[in-house]
C-alpha cells in the first residue's frame, strides 16, 4: 500500500528548522508502504542534489517505510513531483532539491545508501533498527549519525561516511560481541576520535580488542577532504 498526498501549508512543525528555504510556497508529499510480502534485505537508495535527509527507525514490524518530503513549488513546476518507488527490494528516491524525513520499520534488515550533494544527512539508527552496509555521502554539507540503543547488525558490514567539504559527526555504540574498526581521514582539517578501551593503530585509526577474532565486525571509515571528523565509538 502506497499513499501519496500534498499540502501547501502547515507542515513546518514536522520539518523543523533544518529547512532553509523559507516557509512560503512549498509542496509536501507523503509516501508509505507496509512490509506485506517483502522479505530479505531492503536497500534504501536516496540521491538528491541539494537539501536534507533525516533517517530514523521505528519499532514497528508492519512498516516498510514512511517518507515525508517537502519541495519548493517552483521546483515541482520545473522538474515534476518527487516519487518514491519500491522495486527489487530497493526503496528509491531521486530528485533535485528537497527535504526528506524517512522512517523505516523493524521487521527487515536495511542497507543505507544516501547521497546529498549539498546539504545535511542526519541518520539515527536505534529503536529496533536492523542494518547492514551504510554509505552516507555529501559534497558540501554535514553528516550526523547516531547508532546504538537497540541496534541489530547483520553480517560484518562497512559503514562509510564521506563529506567533500563539511563535518562528519558520529556516535556509534556497537552491540556486545561485535568487533569494530574506525579510521578517519582528512586532507585539510581535523580528526578527533574517542574510542575508549580500543587499540590505537595510528592516531586516526582504532580497533576493538576483539576485532581480529570476532565472528561479526563493523568497519567504519569517515572521510572529509576539507572539514572535521568527530567520532565516539565503543
Amino acid at each position: 500500500m502506497i499513499v501519496v498526498g500534498s499540502v501547501l501549508v502547515g507542515a513546518f512543525s514536522y520539518f523543523g528548522p533544518a529547512w532553509s528555504w523559507g516557509l512560503s510556497d512549498r509542496v509536501y508529499y507523503s509516501f508509505d508502504s507496509l512490509v506485506g510480502s517483502a522479505t530479505g534485505t531492503i536497500n534504501l537508495d536516496v540521491d538528491i542534489e541539494a537539501g536534507s535527509v533525516e533517517i530514523e527507525f521505528e519499532d514497528n514490524a508492519t512498516l516498510l517505510y514512511k517518507i515525508e518530503v517537502g519541495v519548493i513549488s517552483r521546483t515541482v513546476q520545473e522538474t515534476g513531483a518527487p516519487t518514491v518507488t519500491f522495486s527489487s527490494n530497493t526503496i528509491a528516491l531521486d530528485y533535485t532539491a528537497l527535504e526528506a524525513n524517512i522512517t523505516l520499520g523493524s521487521a527487515l534488515n536495511y542497507t543505507l545508501n544516501v547521497i546529498a550533494g549539498a546539504g545535511l544527512i542526519d541518520c539515527d539508527v536505534t529503536q529496533g533498527a536492523h542494518i547492514g552496509d551504510v554509505s552516507l555521502t555529501t559534497t558540501t554539507g554535514s553528516i550526523e549519525s547516531l547508532m546504538g540503543s537497540g541496534l541489530s547488525i547483520s553480517g560484518s558490514p562497512d559503514f562509510a561516511f564521506e563529506s567533500t567539504a563539511g563535518l562528519v559527526d558520529l556516535i556509534i555504540n556497537l552491540p556486545v560481541g561485535i568487533g569494530g574498526s574506525i579510521e578517519g581521514a582528512v586532507a585539510f582539517g581535523t580528526v578527533d576520535i574517542d574510542a575508549p578501551g580500543w587499540t590505537e593503530v595510528t592516531s586516526n585509526h582504532y580497533e576493538s580488542s576483539d576485532y581480529d577474532t570476532a565472528e561479526q565486525k563493523v568497519t567504519v571509515v569517515a572521510q572529509s577532504n576539507t572539514g572535521t571528523i568527530e567520532a565516539h565509538i565503543s
